[in-house]
């Protein structure tokens, strides 16, 4: 019993790794770039993100919404949130 427990464990930590360091394929709308005021360039991509949007007093699922959002990936590898028109403030505030 404790064998399937680690097994389950391991492969959720292996999948939740995988979406971090973005090996699972998304799908991509659109590419940039911004540059910071130190000169570094950073890649920006628009994805769709897949969300379950509450039902009304259901206890049933709600619709699959999918929505467009932004990120921008700072020089160590990892994307962070941004908004399209903001991509470059919120990497200089996660890089201070």
């Amino acid at each position: 019993m404790l064998l399937i427990v680690a097994i389950v464990v391991s492969a959720v930590a292996l999948v939740l790794l995988a979406w971090q360091w973005d090996l699972l394929p998304r799908d991509v709308i659109a590419t940039g770039t911004v540059q910071t005021e130190d000169g570094k360039t950073l890649e920006t991509r628009q994805f769709y993100r897949a969300s379950r949007q509450d039902a009304y007093k259901s206890s049933a699922p709600g619709p699959l919404v999918r929505e467009a959002v932004w990120e921008v990936r700072l020089p160590s590898g990892r994307w962070i949130d941004c908004d399209g028109a903001d991509c470059k403030a919120a990497a200089g505030r996660v890089m201070r």
